[in-house]
């Protein structure tokens, strides 16, 4: 397999989509927090700041809880939708702006 098969996530996009949906679909991080049985809000609050990435079964809760696939709440690194050019990647809010803007043209 060559280098330029591999593929990694974005933490940070990742959050980003992550905080985006909550809100979007009218969730508080105490009710996410609850449904997924976890004991404090603090890992929700890493998901959406992209400290950390949701376990598999988390994600797997969070997408249903969301109503969408889970493959839609990840952002890798060379996704399409957010990176417009090479030189452009440096400015993380840019490439958010884009993406959610985008995202919001697409329906």
């Amino acid at each position: 397999m060559s280098k330029d098969n591999l593929i990694s996530l974005d933490m940070r996009m990742t959050g980003k989509v992550i905080k985006n949906m909550i809100t979007k679909r009218g969730f508080s991080i105490r009710e996410i927090q609850q449904k997924l049985n976890l004991s404090c809000p603090q890992p929700v609050y890493r998901w959406m700041s992209g400290q950390t990435m949701p376990s598999l079964d988390n994600l797997y809760m969070l997408s249903s809880i969301l109503g969408m696939h889970m493959e839609d709440l990840l952002m890798t690194r060379n996704d399409e939708m957010w990176i417009l050019h090479e030189a452009g990647n440096a400015d993380f809010g840019g490439r958010v702006k884009s993406y959610f803007r985008a995202v919001n043209a697409n329906g």
